[in-house]
Order: C-alpha cells, then structure tokens, then sequence
C-alpha cells in the first residue's frame, strides 16, 4: 500500500472514529437522561406534597411564601448552587380565607356551591338579604338611575342567566397531528405581540373597569355580590380581579357561584319569587411583602469561557386560590426542577450556567419576570443591557400539565434549525411541531421583549382549558403522570442539547414587537 493511501486511510479513519464518538456521547447522555427519568422520577411525589399539602399560592399570600420555602429546600437538595429568593414587589399586600359560607334560605333552602374572589372584603358575620339582578353594568349612568337608594341590605347578583355547556362535549384535548401539521406550516406569526409597557398600561385599564360599580355597591349598602362564569358540571370559577397592592380597592364580599345555582336564582327573580341569601366570608387582608419573591437557582457553568453564559428556564410559581394550582402552574415548577434533578443525577457538568426562575405575580401582570429583568437587564422603555446578551435562551413551561408536541418559535425562525436537532432523537417522546407562530400571556413575552431568545412550548391542553384553569378543580386529579415524566426528560434533553451548541441562539433582527 502507498505512503499516501496509508495516510489518507489513517486521516479518515481517525476523523470517522471521533466523529463516531461524539455521537456515541451524545447518544450516551439522552440514554442516561431517559433511563434516569422514566425508572427514577420525583416528579409526582414532588408536585402531590407541592399542592396537596401546602395547596393554593395567591401573590402575596403566606400561602405563597411557605410553598417558596418548601421548593428552595427541594432545589437545594437536588444539588442545585446559588438557590435564592429575590423580592419583586414591595407594595402587593396578601389576602387569605379563614371560612365562607354561602346557601338560599327561602323561600326554601339550598346549599350553594360558591368561592369567594381573591382581595374581598370579610362581611360583618353571618348575614342574610334578598337578591337583586343587575344584568349590566356597561352603562353605570344608567345603572345609578335605576338602582340608587334600592340596594341597602342586598345581595346582587351580577349578570344574565349563563348558557349550559354541552354534557356531551369532549373534555379532554390532545392535538392531532392534522393540527400540529397546520402550525408547522405557517409561514408568518398572525398573533401580534405588545410591547411590555403598553401591555401592562392596557391591562391597568381593564382591571380598573369594575371599580365604580363596585364603589357604588359598597356606597349604596350592598351586603355581596355573586356572578358566575360558564363552565362545565357545576365547575367553580371564580373571575380574577387584581386589586393587588396595598392602596387598592378592597370590594365588598364578592363570590362566584355555580352556573347552575347561579341559573336557578335568576330564573326565580324572573318569576317573580325573590330568594333570601345568608353568608358570610372571613378573609384576612396583610401588609408583608418579604411574601413577594421569586425562588431563583442554578447549575453553575463548569467551562471557564462558557460558565458567564446562561440558558434560563422559567414558569409561574403563583397560582389562584379556589384550587391547588396543580395544572396552573405546579406542574411547570416541578418539571423543572425534576428535569434539572435528571442532569445532576447523571452528573452532567454543564457549560454554560443553567439558571431557573420560579416567578411570583404572573397572574397579575408578569410582576415577578418582569422584576426580574429590570434588574438584571435594564428599564423596560430602555435597551437592554451586556447582561442580557450572555442569556443563550429562555425557555417557559406554561399551558397546562400536557405532554410537549413542540414549540413557538416567537417570530425567531432563525431558531428553527437548532429545534428540529432538538427534536429529532426524542420523536417517540414529542411530536417536535416547530411553528414560527408567537404565544401570549405567560412571563416569556417579558424575557422576548429584551429581544432574549424565548420560548413557550406547546403542550397538550388535557383539560386545561375546559376544567382546570382558574378553577377549583385545578388539583392533582387532572394531571397525568406519564406527561409529567415525559416532560422532565424532554426538558432535560433540551437543556443539554442547548448548553453544547458551539453559539447561542441567534437572536431575532430588529426585535420586532
């Protein structure tokens, strides 16, 4: 054999036994991963003490703040470094219940099926009234006129009789693959983004709506106010109001009941038979804004380069109050936590930092994101700083406790490439639909708009948004182990696939909004 075949031989023998090995590393890594997390999950251990034994997490509450303890220490006891509370509000006051009650008493009696909403005031004890329509209160001119002097000792009941849902509708959703097709295939986002500032104006305004209703009530000598929401088999779904710092409004004892109880009052009042309600709500109102922080943690980068540069994962550790908040958003929690137990289990040095926020205040207006990266990105109305350029990628869990099929691109389609290699060795576990499509109302728009690679995966809704959401039946029950499991492992992996990518993530031109 010639000198020159020997060493052409010898170069591509070399080159094909390293490039044979790296992927036999990798290879190696997504077995462990998936070994790890499917024979020796916490997952569900994790989330049923989570939510069943220190349950709701109202921004603000002591509630909040003892489940924030609780998840430190588990943090901490999977190995992560540098776990931290960081304050993100010093004005958002806490309010809890004590007891509620609320039944028809006549013209005969009924148990009502009812949860008082979240920032209302206790009554003065158990008291009792005759009920009230008000169907509308777009018009509160019209409103004043017809009702002034009328509602002393009343008990109103705010709105129209509530269509009844379907007994036949599905429940449960999962996409189709027809479905996740049609997302890959967009070309353009159709949903627009705000930027933060303008977003959180808009929603002041809309939280402000209700208060000269709820000031005329109170003026007039209301006793409570009861609405409902549609919703499926009786399900509670207390409407979310926010009045959530220490100077704003506390409304009279205000109550969402039943839509089908809720039915039955209006119905009575339209055949001329006035009920009688008695109730009564002990709540109490608290000024302690140590409650506020976000529970911050990481793996330390082992690469003296790489370790300044961070891949960040986030979800909303605030949750409503009428349920435990299992599948809004423990679950998220808990699949990162469990996902960066698998890498330390394995044990996995990252380069790059891997950093977890656990954000309080989504449900009112980002407060804990947006806290967040203020003070390590810059002013919101400024450009973001050197800081912010060393984040690779922010990645949020937030829809529910369905399995991943994918994720929203948020209008970066130069991310798409580093998603499909993401996807492609874990398609048994996820679909992998890729969509330049952008997703709303979850604290990775407060991370895009610091023009962060950020993204929100799709998930399977399950019950989410028919059962579950804001409702009192958001509990374990409505969680599925396998999704959870699935889940950590697929984080988990693409953490990895991130923290050894050779580049971040490019970031979009131009940031559009």
């Amino acid at each position: 054999m010639k000198l020159k075949t020997i060493i052409a031989l010898s170069l591509f023998l070399g080159f094909s036994i390293n490039n044979y090995s790296q992927l036999t590393a990798k290879e190696n890594t997504l077995s462990k991963i998936r070994s790890e997390g499917f024979n020796n999950s916490e997952a569900m251990n994790m989330l049923s003490e989570f939510t069943d034994v220190y349950g709701q997490r109202l921004t603000g509450s002591r509630e909040y703040y003892k489940a924030a303890n609780w998840i430190s220490n588990k943090m901490k006891k999977v190995g992560l470094q540098n776990v931290h509370f960081e304050n993100y509000c010093s004005d958002c006051r806490g309010w809890s219940i004590k007891t509620f009650n609320v039944e028809m008493v006549a013209p005969n009696y009924m148990k009502i099926a009812a949860y008082p909403l979240a920032m209302s005031k206790s009554t003065d004890g158990i008291v009792s009234g005759e009920i009230i329509s008000i169907e509308d209160i777009g018009d509160m001119t019209k409103v004043r006129n017809e009702f002034s002097g009328k509602l002393k000792g009343k008990i109103i009941l705010l709105g129209k009789e509530p269509k009844k849902k379907s007994l036949l509708d599905t429940i449960e959703f999962r996409y189709s693959d027809k479905q996740l097709k049609r997302m890959e295939q967009q070309v353009t986002s159709k949903v627009k983004t705000t930027p933060l500032p303008e977003l959180f104006k808009e929603w002041e305004i809309e939280d402000e709506q209700e208060v000269p209703f709820l000031e005329f009530l109170e003026a007039e000598g209301a006793l409570a106010l009861l609405n409902t929401q549609p919703s499926y088999l009786g399900v509670l779904h207390p409407k979310e109001i926010y009045y959530y710092k220490d100077s704003d409004l506390k409304p009279l004892s205000y109550f969402s009941i039943m839509p089908e109880h809720f039915g039955r009052l209006f119905r009575m009042i339209k055949l001329n038979t006035t009920p009688t309600i008695r109730l009564n709500l002990n709540a109490e109102f608290y000024s302690e804004p140590e409650n506020n922080v976000n529970i911050i943690g990481e793996i330390t980068g082992a690469d003296a380069k790489l370790k300044s540069e961070s891949i960040m994962l986030g979800a909303h550790f605030d949750s409503w109050h009428s349920g435990t908040g299992a599948t809004d958003n423990g679950a998220s929690c808990i699949v990162l936590v469990e996902a960066l137990r698998i890498l330390k289990q394995i044990n996995y040095k990252p380069k790059r930092t891997i950093r977890i926020g656990l954000w309080g205040g989504e449900e009112q207006a980002f407060l804990g994101s947006a806290a967040y990266a203020k003070e390590h990105f810059g002013a919101l109305n400024e450009k973001p700083n050197a800081e912010s350029t060393k984040v690779s990628a922010y990645l949020n869990l937030d829809n529910g406790a369905g399995v991943i099929r994918g994720v929203y691109l948020q209008k970066n389609e130069l991310a798409r490439p580093i998603f499909q290699e993401i996807f492609e060795p874990i398609s048994n576990l996820s679909s992998g639909a890729i969509t330049i499509e952008n997703t709303l109302s979850t604290d990775h728009e407060t991370f895009d708009h610091y023009n962060i690679p950020s993204f929100q995966f799709i998930q399977d809704a399950l019950a989410y948004n028919t059962s579950t959401h804001h409702t009192n039946l958001d509990l374990l029950e409505y969680v599925h182990e396998n999704d959870m499991i699935k889940n950590a492992v697929i984080l988990a992996w693409t953490i990895y696939s991130l923290d050894n990518m050779k580049e971040k993530i490019p970031r979009k031109k131009n940031n559009p909004q």
